[in-house]
């Protein structure tokens, strides 16, 4: 894994080495606007926006490959359920018999798996070209408490580390003899022999690193040092204000009916 117990890939991009909080608020308002944008053709632009900046980072295949296993499923999930069963139907685009396809549907699920593309895809910008550490770092730079900067950094970390985990006790498993690929039975049979050792992994390390913040002295009432500092320009700080205001703007053209 590029980042260690996170999805950070490396690079010298513009965005790596904007500050955290520029692309936190990049994200956020590329989800909100995304759900905020009544049209197809308006998410389709975001969209493409979006990607524009993952080939900017360099990141876009990698996004590419984790990305259609993700939206894939559920896009064609929502094009066979909105275009056949939506009680909103009328217009025929197709039928097979007594098989029915309506434009209605299609239009809903097309809109409805855009705005899904374009939360993953700037979820995983973010966590692309975003260090964990940096992301917490910046927040507790910016008055976070301690304590819920080493829960945010948890969370972040949670996901990377429980599947290295698993892909460590699965190459031991194969080591001692296992089976754990195949048929879907031999799969469920493994499926147990790998929880089993995950779970309890996962216990014993919550317990040393509980026992390393304490050794550390983790919640003292001390002043605390931060380690570096990032580069904060006026234009990042600007343009971070400027993503965070598109969001209630957007908000309120989309209820005036203006969009």
């Amino acid at each position: 894994m590029a980042g260690g117990l996170s999805l950070y890939a490396e690079g010298e991009s513009l965005l790596h080495r904007a500050h955290p909080l520029t692309k936190g608020a990049l994200s956020v308002s590329a989800i909100a606007l995304a759900f905020t944008f009544p049209s197809v053709p308006s998410v389709v632009a975001e969209a493409a926006v979006l990607l524009g900046l993952m080939a900017l980072a360099g990141v876009l295949r990698r996004l590419l490959a984790v990305a259609l296993v993700i939206l894939l499923p559920i896009s064609v999930l929502l094009l066979a359920v909105q275009g056949f069963a939506n009680p909103e139907n009328r217009t025929v685009v197709f039928a097979l018999g007594p098989i029915v396809y309506y434009r209605e549907g299609l239009e809903i699920a097309a809109l409805a798996a855009l705005r899904i593309a374009c939360l993953v895809g700037a979820t995983f910008l973010f966590s692309f070209t975003t260090k964990p550490a940096d992301i917490t770092e910046a927040l507790l730079q910016r008055g976070l408490s301690p304590r819920m900067g080493y829960v945010l950094l948890s969370a972040l970390q949670v996901i990377p580390q429980t599947l290295e985990m698993a892909g460590r006790i699965q190459d031991a498993q194969r080591a001692r003899g296992l089976e754990t690929e195949g048929s879907l039975l031999v799969r469920a049979r493994a499926y147990l022999p790998l929880m089993l050792p995950l779970v309890l992994s996962s216990l014993v390390a919550t317990q040393e690193r509980a026992m390393a913040l304490e050794v550390r002295g983790f919640g003292l009432p001390v002043k605390r040092v931060s380690r570096y500092s990032f580069a904060d320009s006026l234009a990042q700080r600007v343009l971070r204000w400027l993503l965070l205001l598109a969001i209630p703007v957007a908000i309120a053209l989309r209820a005036l009916g203006w969009l």
